[in-house]
């Protein structure tokens, strides 16, 4: 398995910028990029989120935003779109929003949405993306929806339309590279008002101090059944294994994919900060949900201690 490398930000030519906002009480300006990418999540084979504005504060008052003439709009995922349809103004080169499907950027792919976009430096104490839980095609799809392992076609609801996000810096004369993490194993909800998109484990992070991790488990882990095997990560002063929507919750996990030949798991989860993290292997995952609980976690030995996460990214094996 090759090894993993930090990210690495592919500038895209834009057709056009709309972004704006206040210039008084900066110290200059600095560029900012941002791409999505997404963690896995089990049950679900499509999980399609339009959006049509991104908005940030900055901590003098001012705002930035952009639209769909900022955006890489061109790269919206043709999976989100029923057969023989567009985006509404999409044939007059105006899409009214962008589509992403989040799980065709797993792992460490990602997808560039901004690019250079020139902003006031400072600090930015919150990004809010408006994500449009009504509104369908023709047909009747909504335009941010879920396709489930079953091929259901679900809406997705955003609480208020927006989700509100974590804040980040601009220095001055420099480019700074994001990523939106969309961890959707805690962020997408499912309960009796249908799938909810929550800001809860979708994080902002600066590509230049996060890293890989990738790996290995053994055709004869979990019994040799790795159908329903997971590598949980948990910062390393973590004091006890938790589930999800627990104290000791992980920071993250990764689905196991089986090598349907060998039977030997493979796993990979990006845009981690750079740190020291105990990585468990766990048999049950599709069992741990976030808002119901559910049996304990059937952890399996050896937990892998005290990994050290360097910026070239590290490959493990169970």
């Amino acid at each position: 398995m090759k090894k993993a490398v930090v990210a690495v930000v592919v500038g895209l030519m834009l057709a056009g910028c709309n972004g704006g906002g206040s210039s008084d009480g900066g110290d200059g300006t600095g560029k900012f990029s941002l791409a999505f990418s997404d963690a896995t999540v089990d049950g679900l084979k499509q999980v399609c989120v339009a959006f049509d504005k991104i908005t940030v504060h900055h901590t003098n008052g001012g705002e930035f935003s952009w639209g769909t003439t900022s955006f890489a709009a061109e790269q919206s995922s043709p999976e989100c779109i029923p057969a023989g349809m567009s985006i509404p103004g999409a044939e007059a080169d105006s899409p009214e929003f962008m589509v992403i499907n989040l799980m065709a950027y797993q792992g460490s792919d990602s997808l560039q949405v901004l690019s250079g976009e020139v902003m006031e430096a400072g600090k930015y104490t919150q990004m809010r993306l408006s994500v449009l839980e009504k509104g369908t095609y023709s047909d009747g799809t909504p335009y941010s929806h879920v396709v489930t392992d079953t091929d259901n076609v679900e809406g997705i609801k955003v609480p208020s339309g927006e989700l509100k996000l974590d804040g980040f810096d601009v220095t001055a004369d420099a480019t700074q590279a994001y990523t939106l993490e969309f961890d959707l194993r805690k962020s997408m909800v499912e309960n009796a008002n249908g799938y909810q998109l929550k800001p809860r484990g979708v994080r902002l992070v600066n590509n230049e101090g996060v890293a890989y991790i990738d790996g290995t488990v053994g055709s004869e882990a979990c019994l040799g059944n790795l159908n329903d095997a997971f590598v949980y990560i948990y910062p390393a002063s973590t004091q006890e294994y938790g589930d999800l929507g627990s104290d000791f919750e992980p920071f993250t996990s990764a689905v196991v994919e089986v090598d349907t030949t060998s039977g030997e798991g493979q796993f990979e989860v990006g845009y981690v900060p750079l740190g020291s993290y105990d990585l468990a292997l766990v048999c049950n995952g599709s069992e741990d949900d976030s808002e119901l609980g559910g049996d304990p976690l059937s952890i399996v030995d050896p937990i892998i201690a005290d990994l050290v996460l360097p910026i070239e990214g590290v490959t493990v094996a169970f």
